[in-house]
């Protein structure tokens, strides 16, 4: 996002069709990782119009985590990771109910762990400041999560609702995808100077739906959605709260640095990797159940990184907004 990204106001009509598209492309990327690369196939019941829907699902819920970024003058992880706690509580509370399902870990599993540890912290904010700093950079990232990916895979090949796909079918289901991820990082970083002041239309419109949806579908489904979601949002918006009184200035981890077009060629290692892993694994009949390792680490790691992020923003040495310690050392140097 821009080093002056602030909070929402009014927008011209093409910055607004531009945040439009940020929107929609940040949608997307946060769906990649979140649906895709979790799925990891072609499902039987795969059809154009839900995964349209799922794409404006995850662009309303990732415009609100833009807005909060704005809001809370993002310069962290721990902030951007509080953002990310919300937009996954969003989706898995709101227009899903999984949240509910096995509670206390379901709390973690997968708003925490999966959406805002992986879909945030690994596929939004460590790729693109990779795709910053250098093709070799993105090239790792990428080959990485790929091997993950390519592991995750065949966890599917042992669960009662998953299935064995030929390694030709997960290449073409992968390869796809991601060309629609490097498309949408592209999109992202043409509309991205747009989102210097996230739109309070769109704001507005993002968080009136999910609200809409919340009281007419999500809490008669799940009555209990009532109690719990408003305590997870009320405790991230508490803990952004105090990072917002800390950030002074705008500064967001992937503000620095510019993206040369041919760094995108580099997110290729990812299909590339994945296939290669996943087809190894097929010729050798490799039967793991990856889904726990990462299930168990995972969900331990969303709790343990809420809390940390939550109390980063709340230090027990406060000191007036916008202070810098190192600047109250040097003024007292020169004074003396």
């Amino acid at each position: 996002m821009s080093a002056s990204l602030s909070r929402p106001g009014r927008t011209s009509p093409t910055n607004l069709l531009k945040q439009v598209v940020a929107a929609a492309a940040n949608g997307y990327i946060l769906m990649f990782f979140s649906e895709q690369l979790f799925w990891a196939r072609f499902r039987p019941g795969d059809n154009l119009p839900e995964w349209v829907l799922g794409w404006i699902v995850y662009s309303l819920a990732g415009y609100v985590m833009l807005a909060l970024l704005a809001w809370v003058r993002a310069r962290s992880f721990w902030s951007i990771f509080l953002a990310g706690a919300v937009f996954g509580w969003l989706v898995e509370g709101v227009f899903v109910q999984t949240t509910y399902e096995a509670l206390p870990l379901s709390i973690s599993w997968t708003a925490l762990a999966w959406h805002a540890l992986l879909s945030v912290g690994v596929g939004w904010l460590a790729v693109r400041h990779a795709l910053r700093h250098s093709f070799i950079a993105s090239g790792l990232w990428a080959a990485a999560i790929g091997l993950g990916y390519g592991l995750w895979a065949i966890c599917w090949w042992l669960e009662p609702d998953g299935g064995v796909a030929l390694p030709l079918d997960f290449a073409v289901f992968t390869a796809t995808a991601t060309g629609l991820w490097i498309v949408a990082h592209a999109l992202f970083t043409w509309a991205e100077p747009a989102l210097q002041r996230p739109s309070r239309l769109l704001t507005a419109i993002s968080a009136g739906s999910l609200a809409l949806w919340f009281a007419f579908v999500a809490v008669p489904t799940v009555p209990i959605a009532m109690g719990v979601l408003p305590i997870l949002l009320g405790l991230a918006g508490l803990g952004l709260w105090g990072h917002r009184r800390m950030n002074a200035a705008p500064t967001p981890l992937s503000s620095a640095g510019r993206i040369r077009q041919l760094r995108y060629l580099a997110l290729l290692a990812l299909p590339v990797t994945a296939t290669l892993v996943y087809t190894l694994a097929y010729a050798v009949d490799l039967r793991v159940q990856t889904n726990w390792v990462v299930y168990l680490i995972t969900t331990s790691l969303g709790f343990v990184l809420f809390v940390l992020a939550g109390l980063r923003g709340w230090p027990r040495r406060s000191r007036p907004m916008g202070t810098d310690p190192r600047l109250d050392s040097l003024m007292k140097e020169t004074s003396r």
